[in-house]
C-alpha cells in the first residue's frame, strides 16, 4: 500500500506539473520565434534567397524597360539602344549585392555609373551610326537622359530604407542570439521541473507531449494565420517590384514556423507513442 502511495504524484505537484507544462509550451514557442527571428532577419542569406523567390527582378526590369524606353522616345532613341544596358540577371546580382552591403553596414545608395556608361556609349555610338553629328549640346543632352537612367537603376536596385532597417537589423543581431540561448536554457529548466514534479514517469510523459502538443499548435497558428491575417496585397507600395518583395519576405519569415511545428510535432507524436506503449505493457502486465 505505501508504494503504491507513493507511486502517485501528490495533487499539489500534480497542479505544479500541469502549470509548468503549460508554461514550457509557451517557453517553446518563444524559442521557436527567436530561431525564426534569427534564421531570417539576421541573415543575409535569407533576404537573398527571397529576392530570388519574389518577381523582383521581373518587376524591376519591366518598370526600368518601360522607363529606358519613354525617355528614348523623347530625345528620338529606339527602345533597343536605350535598353541594352538592362538585364534581368543583372538586376538580381546587384541587388543581392546590395543585401550583401546592407548587412555590412553600407546602407549608402550605389550610384550604378556603369549603367550611365554603357547607355551613353550606347546612344552616342547610334548618333555616330546614322550619321548625326554630335556637338556639345546633343553631348551634353545625351548626359542628362543617361543620368536620368542610372538614377532609375540605382533607385529599383537596392534594398529600400536601408539605414533604418540596418539599425533595426543590428539591434537584433545583438539582442536575438542571448534571447536564443536564455530561451533554451528556460525551456531545458521548465521541461526538467515538469518530470521531477509529475511523480511517475507516466504522467511526466504526458505533461511534456501536452507541452510540445501545444507548442506545435502555436507554431502551425504562426506559420498559416498570422500573414494572410496582415492583408499585405492590400498595401499601396511602390514600387511593385518592392511591393512583391516585401510579400515574399513576410510570407517566408511566418513560414519558418512551420518547420517548427512540424519538429515539436515529431517529438509529441513520439511521446505519445511512449504514452500508449507503456499503457499497453502495464495492461499485459495486469491480465498475466
Amino acid at each position: 500500500m505505501n508504494k503504491q502511495a507513493s507511486a502517485k504524484p501528490r495533487r499539489g505537484n500534480t497542479l505544479w506539473a500541469m502549470v509548468l507544462s503549460w508554461l514550457s509550451g509557451t517557453l517553446l514557442t518563444l524559442l521557436a520565434l527567436c530561431l525564426v527571428l534569427l534564421t531570417t532577419l539576421c541573415s543575409a542569406s535569407f533576404m537573398k534567397a527571397q529576392v530570388n523567390r519574389s518577381d523582383f527582378s521581373e518587376a524591376a526590369y519591366s518598370y526600368l524597360y518601360d522607363n529606358f524606353t519613354s525617355y528614348g522616345a523623347a530625345s528620338g532613341f529606339s527602345a533597343d539602344v536605350m535598353t541594352a544596358a538592362l538585364s534581368r540577371e543583372q538586376i538580381t546580382a546587384d541587388m543581392e549585392q546590395s543585401v550583401t552591403w546592407l548587412y555590412e553596414g553600407d546602407t549608402a545608395i550605389d550610384s550604378r555609373n556603369e549603367i550611365l556608361n554603357t547607355t551613353y556609349d550606347n546612344m552616342i555610338s547610334d548618333l555616330n551610326n546614322r550619321g548625326i553629328e554630335v556637338t556639345s549640346d546633343i553631348e551634353g543632352a545625351v548626359v542628362v537622359v543617361a543620368d536620368a537612367c542610372r538614377q532609375d537603376y540605382a533607385n529599383y536596385v537596392t534594398v529600400p530604407l536601408a539605414s533604418q532597417l540596418y539599425t533595426f537589423i543590428e539591434k537584433l543581431n545583438r539582442v536575438v542570439p542571448i534571447a536564443v540561448c536564455v530561451m533554451a536554457v528556460l525551456c531545458a529548466v521548465s521541461l526538467f521541473l515538469t518530470i521531477r514534479l509529475a511523480g511517475t514517469s507516466k504522467f511526466g510523459v504526458r505533461c511534456l507531449t501536452f507541452a510540445f502538443t501545444a507548442a506545435t499548435v502555436l507554431c502551425i497558428i504562426g506559420a498559416t494565420a498570422l500573414f494572410p491575417a496582415m492583408h499585405l496585397n492590400n498595401l499601396n507600395i511602390s514600387p511593385a517590384s518592392v511591393k512583391q518583395l516585401i510579400i515574399t519576405y513576410v510570407g517566408s519569415l511566418f513560414g519558418r514556423f512551420g518547420l517548427f511545428a512540424l519538429i515539436y510535432g515529431a517529438v509529441a507524436v513520439i511521446l505519445l507513442a511512449l504514452t500508449f506503449t507503456a499503457g499497453s505493457r502495464t495492461k499485459r502486465r495486469q491480465h498475466t
